[in-house]
């Protein structure tokens, strides 16, 4: 029985085409071959794919869990047959007492004086050769890393010769938990992946919603989706800098950065009353419209924000101790970035154009002018150029809109997908009717599968949608960009200091709820 079908999603660059390819295996042996050796990108999905759905690839380098704690023994949480709550799995790594368990008696050391004593400093010359290398671990709770990770370093002095990422400690199961509910219910759920930029995900999902159903979406919506999507990605990379730049020594510029954010973050909670997790975005349009005060505040900012970004260059460009720890570390060649999957700054930063919103356009990126800013050496520096830059082109956009946004809904108008408007809810009972059965059951796309990518401000972010008909997503796998460029990340950091290392992890702006979804 063939009930396995892996799915491979591969992009052409020169030709600007996607090819999705489909293999079938069998639930007796469900093996296939790896294609880690040809695509360097594919180690970490292929760990994944093993991890959640029990297929093996024969000829991968380093075939274990990667999301699940590696004792994990109940199954493969993605399988159909795998209940959503699980199985009631506890680990064999006693971290915690059981209350149920009696206080144990205290016990003396097994280790004798004599043991003790060997250890002990003494004035006798030691051999200082080295026999082995040094095992270090960085993290789980590391403030460099900006949430839940461990990295285990293999140290040859203070050089780095390998760096193996422990992934998986903020998973949540976000696809299995999507299989039990409404498209529309997902959408709150995608603010929890990059929580940073959490409108940037409600785009990327209900893009591939309206995907699937074919749903054209209002003018002025997309004019205020661009706007605040280019909004949000100022304020991931105002984030990124200030971090980056406290977590090797500038503090004014954390400051300063998180002054114009906070402006910003201001604006969201007046749009839609929150400041993180927004869910603004809906299926066929977003939640309301920016009023007048929001746009005023805006233009008003856009005035001012060139000169502040100009404040930041000054401040880093010419710091002699910025330069050292970001020019020439963590080299990533075109090449090597493109067959690791790298997108967003981190490819571009190795001078490869590829930016969805010019590839494949959406929202209104074809209607208004700006560039895509490209790096030269692939390093540190390239990349933190290259979201500076990005700031001055997400600026121009949003002022374009402002002033071509046209009058219009911001919602679309289809019965079958979209519940009524709230005031005709509140006097209608037809309309009530229809507002209960929408946000209850849900609406049924046809039998079908999609994949639509956006770019957001980490990279591709994209959804793979496949529905059987019913109310709920038969099948949703979210291509994370952290997650891809954590692929990388040993490839990058051997052969640097150990003080680089918060250095080369800071360079992808990698957000761990995200990451591990």
């Amino acid at each position: 029985l063939e009930r396995f079908e892996v799915i491979y999603h591969f992009l052409s660059l020169p030709h600007g085409t996607r090819l999705r390819i489909k293999a079938r295996v069998t639930e007796d042996h469900p093996e296939i071959a790896s294609i880690s050796a040809i695509w360097k990108g594919a180690n970490f999905l292929e760990r994944e794919v093993y991890d959640l759905m029990g297929i093996r690839f024969s000829g991968h380098p380093d075939l274990r869990r990667i999301l699940m704690p590696d004792d994990y023994d109940e199954g493969y949480p993605l399988r159909k047959d795998f209940p959503a709550e699980g199985k009631g799995w506890r680990s064999r790594f006693d971290f915690l007492p059981r209350l149920d368990e009696p206080v144990g008696e205290w016990s003396e050391s097994e280790v004798s004086d004599d043991q003790r004593h060997q250890f002990m400093a003494d004035d006798r010359p030691g051999d200082t050769k080295r026999t082995t290398e040094m095992l270090l671990n960085m993290g789980p709770q590391h403030p460099s890393t900006h949430g839940v990770l461990r990295v285990v370093l293999e140290l040859d002095g203070e050089r780095v010769s390998k760096a193996t990422p422990d992934l998986g400690y903020l998973h949540r199961g976000v696809e299995k938990l999507a299989e039990g509910l409404t498209y529309m219910q997902m959408v709150p759920h995608t603010d929890r992946l990059d929580y940073v930029c959490a409108m940037t995900n409600n785009y990327a999902y209900v893009r591939a919603v309206e995907k699937l159903i074919d749903m054209t979406v209002p003018e002025r919506a997309e004019y205020v989706r661009t706007i605040v999507a280019e909004m949000q990605r100022i304020i991931g990379h105002l984030f990124w800098l200030g971090t980056q730049a406290l977590d090797i020594g500038a503090m004014t510029v954390f400051f300063w950065t998180f002054r114009e954010r906070e402006v910003l973050l201001d604006m969201f909670e007046k749009l839609c009353g929150a400041r993180l997790t927004l869910n603004y975005f809906r299926i066929g349009g977003v939640d309301g419209d920016l009023t007048p005060e929001i746009i005023t505040t805006l233009r008003d900012f856009l005035k001012t924000f060139p000169e502040h970004i100009r404040e930041y260059d000054t401040l880093l460009q010419k710091n002699r101790i910025w330069v050292a720890r970001t020019k020439g570390v963590a080299l990533l060649s075109a090449e090597d970035a493109i067959n690791f999957g790298c997108t967003g700054p981190v490819l571009r930063g190795s001078g490869v154009s590829y930016d969805i919103r010019k590839l494949e356009p959406y929202g209104v990126y074809d209607r208004v002018d700006w560039e895509v800013p490209l790096g030269k050496d692939g390093d540190t520096y390239d990349r933190y150029w290259i979201r500076m830059e990005e700031m001055w082109q997400s600026a121009r956009i949003i002022e374009q809109c402002l002033n071509q946004m046209p009058e219009g809904p911001v919602m679309a108008v289809d019965a079958q997908a979209i519940p009524p408007p709230k005031p005709e809810v509140m006097r209608d009972m037809q309309s009530q009717i229809h507002h209960f059965i929408i946000f209850t059951q849900g609406f049924k796309p046809p039998k079908g599968e999609t994949y639509c990518a956006t770019e957001v401000p980490k990279g591709e972010l994209g959804f793979f949608i496949i529905s059987d008909g019913s109310s709920r997503p038969y099948r949703l796998k979210i291509r994370s960009p952290s997650f891809i460029h954590m692929g990388a990340f040993d490839h990058m950091a051997r052969g640097y200091l150990i003080s680089d290392i918060v250095t080369i992890f800071g360079t992808y702006d990698i957000v761990m709820g995200e990451c591990d979804r």
